[in-house]
């Protein structure tokens, strides 16, 4: 094991260069390009608004390190991933902006050794245009990028109109979001903080600083596969209401969500109807709902839950691609129910500590989520994180559940 490790290791030093250097050369590539189509479109936007072009550039780099390990300690598995990802804001004009943003991610260990087809795995981009491709792929190595944002606004006054990929965020709890109908999220990918773009066109209507009315379209191949929905955005007292509802898939949906307080506890929640469109009088359809809580005590401590009830769910779904991929807003979890318990409390100015609990009513399983963040310089951040899966769900089907990660993160 130590020898594989070591080895492993050099293997990664040596991808290090040509990560950086093929990550940096694609984004300046796409950069070059965007730039040059930008820069013959904008002599006739500045020569009517007269505002002057600009660029803001950031990202970071992250090197991760998963060990996953068996209930009995018998069999453990290394698996390590190199991430650069740089994010580009352009302003074209008083009402222009465009955005385009590229990850790329070099891939070593088990996972990459005993995978067979996983090149074909990364190289499928589920939206509608391909922007996902793979750089190499040996016995020991993958090195995959893909532009997960890549969109123009066009912001004037009250509206806002963008197309493109993009991120249309309807969620309002944290874990499992039935009202987020483009863009859901599988919680347990922690490392991918700005979550999946969608290949969309949406616009915006803000006639006051709480209250909009926004309407997207997700751009398919099929009818089945798009997805055509709008929100109505209002206060109410102290609370932030929505109200959702649309084509979803190959569904009808309809849903509304909240946040606002109880006394001193944070109150929020979703709720969403889904029906099938085809025979639309013979089928029934169903609730997903969730609503979660959070209060800070005295001590400093900050504590969060949240309740489930998954109406969709589908017990022939694999598990583990539940947990680990973006769900469908109908299907939210590996079970019927769930919930979710958490407590974070700041050790140090520039230490935070983390526990998280996830479990169901009515399947044998739970997770335990515990994870500390140091924030070492300003740009330079540590996370030391486990994922412990329980219970006979995941023992019939994982046979390393216990997975421990550590992570270095440089932004720049």
């Amino acid at each position: 094991m130590l020898n594989y490790y070591i080895k492993l290791q050099k293997e990664v030093f040596h991808s290090f260069l040509n990560l950086l250097y093929n990550s940096l050369c694609k984004s300046l590539t796409c950069l070059s390009l965007i730039a040059a189509i930008i820069f013959f479109s904008t002599h006739t936007i500045n020569a009517q608004g007269n505002s002057e072009f600009d660029v803001e550039l950031s990202g970071y780099l992250k090197e991760l390190g998963k060990l996953s390990v068996s209930n009995n300690f018998s069999t453990a598995r290394y698996d390590n991933i190199l991430h650069h990802r740089i994010e580009s804001d352009w302003t074209l004009s008083d009402h222009f902006e465009f955005r385009a943003d590229l990850r790329t991610r070099l891939l070593n260990g088990y996972t990459v050794n005993n995978t067979p087809g996983l090149e074909q795995i990364y190289e499928r981009d589920d939206n509608y245009f391909d922007l996902s491709w793979v750089w190499f792929s040996t016995d020991h190595s993958l090195m995959h990028s893909n532009i997960d944002r890549l969109h123009l606004s066009y912001i004037n006054g009250p509206w806002e109109v963008h197309a493109g990929r993009q991120r249309i965020n309807w969620g309002r709890t944290l874990v499992w979001n039935p009202n987020d109908l483009f863009n859901n999220y599988a919680f347990l990918d922690f490392d991918y903080e700005e979550r999946p773009g969608v290949d969309a066109i949406s616009a915006q209507y803000n006639w006051s600083y709480a209250s909009n009315v926004e309407v997207g379209y997700r751009i398919a191949d099929s009818w089945e596969r798009s997805v055509l929905a709008g929100m109505v955005r209002t206060s109410l007292g102290s609370y932030d209401i929505q109200f959702t509802g649309g084509h979803y898939l190959d569904q009808l949906t309809i849903g509304t969500g909240w946040a606002g307080y109880l006394g001193d506890t944070g109150f929020k929640g979703e709720i969403s109807y889904f029906h099938p469109e085809e025979q639309f009088v013979e089928q029934t359809g169903h609730f997903t709902a969730t609503t979660g809580f959070d209060y800070i005590l005295s001590s400093g401590i900050y504590l969060q839950s949240e309740l489930l009830y998954n109406g969709g769910y589908n017990s022939q779904a694999n598990p583990l691609n539940i947990l680990t991929q973006p769900p469908s807003a109908d299907n939210l979890f590996v079970a019927k129910s769930g919930f979710y318990l958490s407590g974070s409390y700041q050790i140090h100015p520039l230490v935070n500590s983390n526990l998280g609990f996830m479990s169901s009513f009515d399947r044998p399983m739970f997770i335990v989520i515990p994870q500390i963040t140091i924030s070492a310089t300003e740009n330079l951040d540590l996370l030391f994180l486990s994922q412990l899966l329980k219970g006979a769900v995941f023992n019939q089907t994982i046979e390393t559940p216990n997975l421990f990660y550590f992570r270095v993160k440089w932004s720049y």
